[in-house]
């Protein structure tokens, strides 16, 4: 009879904690608070920034690129300086004195005494000279300087590839740092939820304050976690203004990038590729400009042949003497040999040689940091592409252990530890899942960009769910 009793009334007790589980209750006030802030971080707020408006602006006003271009125009500039060396130098020169225009040291009282009035002197011209023949040292130098603005075009070039891909990295650093907000906002929802729940049941005597002490533990943990996600969101949308090349806003509502794994070429043809990379370009157009100019150092030795002429008008105002007064002309050709130069040319010559061998040696270091640039982004994407697969598993096992925790725990068979670490589990899968799949994605646009294949994103800038 007394079996018969305590049966029914534990069936009942298991009945009234399963239907309070179910039953939404009322959410403390801490949670409320934190749902109203969810609510309002799920909202359209600051600017909307798509990432080919983001790479667009960028390339129009980032500082690395303006000084690439300033530099560049600096060399052009360069180049028709040396060029100059082809045509005529014309100088016009005019001259005039006032005062005695001689002495007479045949007079003994005093020494030195003038013998006529001051005169006012006069003269005027124009010279010019024109190198003829120099052993093909100006043809060297103007080789050597169009090369060195060639290479300023191609550092043009690599400044604007690289400000591409820390846009797109930084921009989708920003997409994963919004994803773990949302990751976190939803585990302070949940765990709100349940504390909300567990509390309830400790009221009622149905739970011990040990449930509703390890529920709150865990809540308190998913909020700091909360702060730190929303914290890192902050800091990178200051990493993607930086990567802009502005002062922007600290806030931007940022549109979805489409994550795919998609097959990449083999590494081989990356590597190939990547010869072609502006980088690379820079320092080959670099090396050739100091090839040439170590071959125009080493022609000052020999002689240079100039053909210079001049001519004037000289004019002596003496209103008491008669002297010969007009133009005149002169033409006449210059052979210059250097004997000794203080060992200058020697030293160029040196200077230009050690230039070379440093800008060869750049040439071959930048291929190898190629190299090496695809390989590690290649196997990282391989790597990325493989975790995504496993942290999906890990999330959906994760979501199934979570819902046999809840109903173990709803039927008093387990313990809220065991829920706890089940939602512990979920949002650790969840984050790697969220951090992989991005990952992948700043590895597949860092591999791009090694590999010389980078461009602008061609995406639509408009937020999202809005129609373009």
């Amino acid at each position: 009879m007394r079996y018969l009793v305590r049966r029914p009334l534990c069936t009942l007790v298991l009945f009234i904690a399963a239907a309070v589980w179910v039953i939404p209750f009322p959410a403390s006030a801490q949670a409320q608070r934190d749902r109203l802030r969810t609510d309002k971080s799920g909202q359209i707020q600051g600017q909307f920034l798509g990432l080919k408006q983001a790479v667009e602006l960028a390339l129009e006003k980032h500082p690395l690129l303006q000084a690439a271009n300033a530099n560049r125009k600096a060399a052009e500039a360069r180049t028709e300086q040396t060029r100059s060396l082809y045509y005529p130098q014309i100088y016009a020169n005019f001259a005039t004195a006032s005062g005695v225009a001689g002495i007479n040291p045949r007079f003994v009282t005093p020494a030195g005494s003038m013998v006529r009035q001051n005169l006012s002197q006069y003269t005027g011209g124009v010279i010019a000279s024109q190198r003829l023949y120099d052993f093909g040292f100006t043809r060297d130098l103007v080789e050597s300087s169009d090369l060195a603005a060639r290479a300023f075009e191609q550092d043009v070039n690599a400044q604007r590839a690289l400000v591409i891909v820390n846009v797109q990295r930084a921009y989708l650093n920003s997409l994963k740092q919004r994803r773990l907000v949302a990751i976190a906002e939803d585990t302070v929802r949940e765990r709100g939820v349940i504390r909300s729940q567990v509390e309830t049941l400790y009221r009622q005597q149905l739970k011990s304050k040990l449930d509703l002490d390890l529920v709150e533990v865990e809540l308190t943990n998913a909020e700091a976690a909360l702060v730190r996600a929303r914290n890192n969101l902050k800091a990178s949308f200051a990493e993607l203004n930086r990567a802009m090349g502005i002062a922007g806003p600290d806030d931007y509502v940022l549109e979805d990038v489409p994550i795919e794994v998609i097959q990449q070429q083999p590494l081989d043809t990356l590597i190939a590729s990547s010869l072609s990379h502006p980088e690379l370009k820079r320092a080959q157009e670099q090396a050739r400009s100091a090839e040439a100019k170590l071959r125009a150092t080493r022609k000052q030795y020999l002689p240079t042949i100039n053909a210079v002429a001049s001519a004037g008008d000289f004019q002596t105002f003496d209103t008491d003497r008669a002297e010969r007064t007009g133009g005149w002309w002169a033409a006449s050709a210059v052979l210059s040999f250097p004997l000794f130069t203080g060992f200058l040319i020697e030293n160029q010559v040196r200077e230009a040689s050690a230039q070379q061998i440093a800008a060869e040696a750049t040439v071959s270091n930048i291929e190898q940091a190629l190299t090496q640039q695809v390989t590690n982004a290649y196997l990282d994407t391989v790597t990325f592409a493989q975790q995504i697969k496993l942290a999906e598993e890990q999330v959906k096992t994760a979501q199934e252990a979570l819902q046999l925790a809840r109903q173990r725990y709803k039927l008093g068979l387990g313990s809220i530890v065991e829920v706890t670490q089940s939602e512990v589990a979920l949002t650790g899968a969840q984050t790697r899942l969220a951090e992989a799949q991005y990952d992948y994605k700043i590895a597949e646009v860092t591999l791009a960009y090694a590999a010389g294949t980078l461009s602008i994103p061609d995406t639509l800038s408009v937020p999202p769910g809005m129609a373009p």
